[in-house]
């Protein structure tokens, strides 16, 4: 069932999950599941027994070839903010927390409402239309790309490597094309060290990549080369552009299911927050967190062997009855919405909430202001998007 993305059967199997196998073993997927809240949480809150170091796990799944060059690339073997945690963490987290702060993505917030309206005269003129693939990834993809700093001209190098990296670390490219893949990952990482090293010796912007060259080279932060092309390959890039694409589709899903939540948004844009919160506890953009045992650990009576992956499954948790009232509901009034762990929790809490949730404002409020009766277009059979640990549409059809 975790294998088969959109499942409508998903949601009951972790209800039976959570009632009488709280945590169990798959022998398919070789990891340890965990599904209730409690539980869960207790994981994210505890990176010494749980840490997040699970690069291992991803590699040996595939072919002796592949992994030969991906544990070469920067991106499998430096550290970086998913992967790592303290001291390592915290050190690579500190020099970007001021720009994806509160404060600093709200500077930003005019920017991406332009890149919002840009994207929005791209949809085609006359209904219906693929949300997706016309208005939500392109924006994603435009608002990560822009602010990181690459080029205009190479965003399909920038899309290529992506393409690369999420297949490896959320999916399960077919075996025809892994070892393509890993060479698309060498390429990119050569491709991102030569734009790192442009933009030292240049002249520095007001993008990512020359706020942390400039504060390498005035001491204000210490970044290897290889950390700061596996802190631009995974932590912004690769774990970046999806999760504002989803949070944007999953929520136009949400609000047209019911047209009043549409309406009301359209009449009173300040329930946006609550909305949103919602939408990401019901409808998360990610199946759980993946994280390993550094000793032996026992969840709900059962013991996990230390070296093990586990899977602790947060769209479950955000679902249990244990700690959500009627949790398959729709209600952004329920009053313990701010425990929702969508976002994840503790030490990895994840550092583009804020971007993701303007983005996400700015892409709804452009689209109620051109298609205010915008309506969703019942499929037959909804496409969601491959792998293993994402949930969201890969379709979205939508009229006005």
């Amino acid at each position: 069932m975790f294998l088969t993305p959109g499942s409508p059967d998903l949601y009951p199997v972790m209800k039976r999950l959570r009632d009488e196998a709280p945590v169990f073993f798959s022998e398919e997927l070789n990891m340890w599941i965990v599904s209730r809240y409690d539980d869960v949480a207790r994981i994210l809150k505890d990176p010494r027994r749980f840490p997040a170091a699970t690069r291992s796990f991803i590699l040996a799944s595939y072919p002796p070839e592949v992994r030969e060059i991906l544990a070469a690339t920067s991106t499998f073997s430096a550290p970086n903010m998913g992967f790592d945690d303290q001291p390592v963490h915290d050190r690579l987290r500190r020099p970007l927390t001021q720009y994806f702060s509160f404060r600093g993505v709200a500077r930003l917030e005019e920017r991406i409402r332009a890149i919002a309206d840009r994207h929005l005269d791209g949809m085609p003129d006359r209904p219906p239309a693929d949300l997706v693939e016309s208005y939500a990834r392109p924006l994603a993809n435009s608002v990560i790309i822009e602010l990181a700093g690459f080029p205009a001209g190479d965003r399909d190098r920038v899309l290529r490597g992506h393409r690369a990296l999420n297949d490896f670390f959320f999916g399960r490219p077919a075996p025809d094309v892994q070892l393509g893949y890993a060479k698309d990952v060498r390429a990119w990482e050569e491709y991102l060290a030569e734009v790192i090293d442009e933009r030292r010796r240049g002249r520095p912007g007001d993008d990512l990549i020359s706020l942390l060259t400039r504060k390498v080279s005035q001491g204000e932060a210490d970044y290897t080369d290889e950390e700061l092309i596996s802190l631009f390959s995974f932590d912004i890039i690769t774990a970046g552009i999806r999760p504002s694409s989803f949070a944007l589709i999953n929520m136009c899903d949400e609000l047209l299911r019911d047209r009043r939540r549409w309406e009301g948004l359209l009449a009173e844009p300040g329930r946006f927050d609550a909305l949103f919160d919602e939408t990401l506890r019901r409808s998360g953009l990610a199946t759980g967190v993946f994280r390993a045992t550094a000793a032996d650990v026992a969840i709900e009576g059962v013991r996990i062997p230390a070296g093990s992956a586990v899977w602790a499954l947060t769209a479950s948790a955000n679902r249990d009855e244990r700690h959500f009232a009627a949790p398959d509901s729709f209600d952004p009034h329920r009053p313990q919405l701010g425990t929702s762990l969508h976002f994840s929790h503790g030490l990895h809490y994840c550092l583009g909430v804020n971007l993701a949730r303007t983005v996400t404002r700015a892409g709804i409020a452009a689209l109620m202001r051109r298609h205010p009766g915008m309506r969703r277009v019942t499929e037959r059979a909804p496409v969601y998007e491959q792998g293993i640990n994402v949930i969201a549409p890969a379709r979205f059809t939508v009229e006005w």
